[in-house]
């Protein structure tokens, strides 16, 4: 298999994953709202007394926290879609700019370049909130996976692009 093939693959596959995620915190989040908006209370009939008034106000809280969970889970997945989609566009936009003369091999690693940045681009954010949690006595395993397999697949990339390996 080519090197560029090889590159392709280690981004279209995590993005390809990436944007199912995101696809289903969409749906999920989605989900949750509509359960919210069920939740909302409807008005009574007649006089309404001081319990029944409290557990209204109360039900309204926990409907109206509970569609700002659903909106959060919404922001996320489309955030994920938006990410990866970025990546497999410039991944496939990357792979179609390849060519054996030297002009394409210097566009390809321009543009590869380019795809890694995009890829290491929420890393400062997600670095910063594993240790704010790590200082805060919290271990978020995800985040430590995400962060191992981002640069692994950064090395791997720039070591197959920036060296004679792209000739091959």
């Amino acid at each position: 298999m080519k090197t560029v093939n090889r590159n392709l693959l280690l981004f279209v596959i995590p993005a390809a994953l990436g944007l199912i995620l995101g696809i289903v915190l969409l749906v999920q989040g989605d989900a949750i709202v509509g359960a919210a908006k069920e939740m909302v209370p409807q008005a009574p009939q007649g006089e309404v007394g001081d319990v029944e008034g409290y557990a209204m106000i109360g039900s309204a809280l926990g409907a109206g926290l509970g569609g700002l969970a659903g909106f959060a889970i919404q922001l996320f997945g489309m955030m994920a879609i938006l990410y990866t989609a970025a990546l497999l566009i410039l991944s496939g936009v990357t792979r179609l700019v390849y060519g054996p003369t030297p002009g394409r091999i210097l566009a390809y690693r321009i543009l590869m370049g380019v795809t890694v940045v995009v890829l290491l681009s929420p890393v400062p954010d997600i670095l910063r909130t594993f240790v704010r949690a790590l200082a805060d006595g919290s271990f978020l395993p995800l985040w430590l996976v995400y962060l191992v397999v981002v640069f692994i697949l950064a090395v791997k990339v720039c070591h197959n692009t920036y060296t004679d390996k792209i000739y091959h």
